[in-house]
């Protein structure tokens, strides 16, 4: 009896440390999205200066480029683990194949972000709030002396309670650590437990912090016709085939920024800030993580060529922001290219119906988690991920259709996941798997 009393003990501390893990990863994504939003207007008051015409056009392109030159130099100069997004690094130690040196990657990896997703990068603020809470375990973990395992279950917490509190979808944090690091993360009850317990406290400080509403507000649909599973099984092939080609165009571009020289690079990065500077003085919306896309193109009524010019623009801008090295994710941005998509199909499609029950923005949800899941190759987390953030849930049956089938045209391709050949990268080639 005593025996068992001293391991409940010890196991109800345990969960404790998962409740101020969640509250932790918390807290530092609400002052990542304060701190981003705040940068951001500093970025857009340098347009709005009546000095000279030249000068508002000048002013976003010099801001986006120092922002985006002061990320990469903290990255160069104190983390390199802070390059991208993070996921695989997290990946990487909980394969026992990466180091976690957290006291220096926090702090660089929460600034640099900021910096670099404020500059207007084609970046999300996903991958780092998952690298962050995944280093957030890791110093709960040397705090508190723990062993090999615990500390594992409290980096996959802190990383999967990141997703949470990035997306405010805490089901799909759960679900993102059980399939997407289904390797590398051993799932046993505890760890199980410790898991909600983190993604669940992370999304209520997120939601005290920042409000309940969802990450994308949009109509609410009703379900669709069930003879339109075709057309969103078309859609999925479709989707698939762009998946698979972003894949393979991302490390193509990842592969050539690697031969420059640190120089060049730096002319690489300036080259990309500058551009999305530019941009981001005529078109604010059309740069960014991908929030604001998501909603103009819901909104708006757009031809489906300028579609298909925003959507080839997005990709090739996205594939090239993430190439130079920056703190940032990769989620929203693709997120935003599965929407443009989407739109775009429903837009050719939709009017050949005479049905009031199918909408195009049914194929812009349902693009959304076909991307997302085709791309990184976890369909499920991608269904639920979208219906949380955008809270159609009546749209489950046409998500699952369209991931499924995204996710097997990559998978009849042997395209490996996206992070899975980003880590891949950072091993060496004695330790690939």
């Amino acid at each position: 009896m005593t025996m068992m009393s001293v391991k409940n003990k010890k196991l109800l501390v345990f969960y404790g440390l998962s409740v101020l893990l969640g509250i932790l990863v918390g807290l530092m994504g609400s002052a990542l999205r304060f701190c981003i939003f705040y940068l951001e207007k500093f970025q857009q008051f340098a347009s709005t200066l009546n000095v000279s015409n030249l000068f508002q056009v000048l002013g976003p392109i010099v801001v986006s480029v120092l922002f985006a030159l002061a990320a990469l130099y903290l990255v160069k100069r104190f983390a390199n683990e802070a390059s991208g997004s993070g996921v695989q690094e997290i990946e990487g130690r909980l394969l026992g194949l990466r180091k976690i040196f957290w006291r220096r990657l926090i702090p660089v990896k929460f600034i640099g972000a900021c910096l670099a997703i404020s500059s207007k990068m084609i970046l999300g603020r996903e991958g780092p709030t998952i690298q962050i809470g995944g280093n957030l375990g890791a110093m709960l973990s040397d705090y508190f002396k723990l062993n090999k395992t615990k500390t594992n279950i409290l980096i996959g917490a802190g990383a999967a309670s990141g997703l949470a509190a990035a997306f405010n979808a805490p089901l799909a944090g759960v679900l993102f650590i059980l399939e997407e690091m289904r390797e590398h993360f051993k799932v046993s009850a505890i760890s199980f437990k410790s898991v909600i317990i983190a993604c669940v406290m992370a999304t209520i400080v997120v939601r005290l912090c920042m409000g309940p509403s969802p990450e994308i507000i949009m109509h609410h649909f009703s379900s669709p016709p069930l003879w339109s599973g075709i057309l969103f099984f078309i859609f999925g092939l479709i989707v698939g085939v762009v998946g698979l080609f972003f894949n393979k165009i991302l490390f193509v571009v990842l592969d050539l920024v690697a031969m420059l020289s640190f120089k060049q690079r730096l002319g690489f990065t300036v080259i990309v800030a500058g551009i999305i500077g530019l941009i981001s003085y005529s078109m604010p919306n059309l740069v960014g993580g991908g929030y604001e896309i998501i909603g103009q193109s819901l909104q708006l009524k757009l031809s489906f060529q300028i579609l298909i010019l925003i959507l080839i623009a997005r990709f090739i801008l996205t594939v090239f922001c993430y190439s130079t090295g920056v703190p940032g994710g990769i989620f929203a941005p693709l997120l935003a290219i599965g929407t443009l998509l989407g739109v775009a199909f429903g837009s050719l499609v939709v009017p050949l119906f005479y049905d009031s029950s199918l909408f195009t923005g049914m194929f812009a949800v349902a693009g959304m988690g076909g991307l997302f899941a085709a791309c990184i190759r976890a369909p499920i987390t991608g269904i639920v991920l979208i219906v949380e953030m955008t809270q159609n849930y009546q749209l489950i049956l046409p998500l699952m259709i369209t991931c499924i089938t995204s996710t097997t045209v990559v998978q009849f391709a042997n395209e490996k996941p996206l992070y899975h050949q980003l880590l891949q990268r950072l091993l060496p080639k004695n330790h690939e798997r």
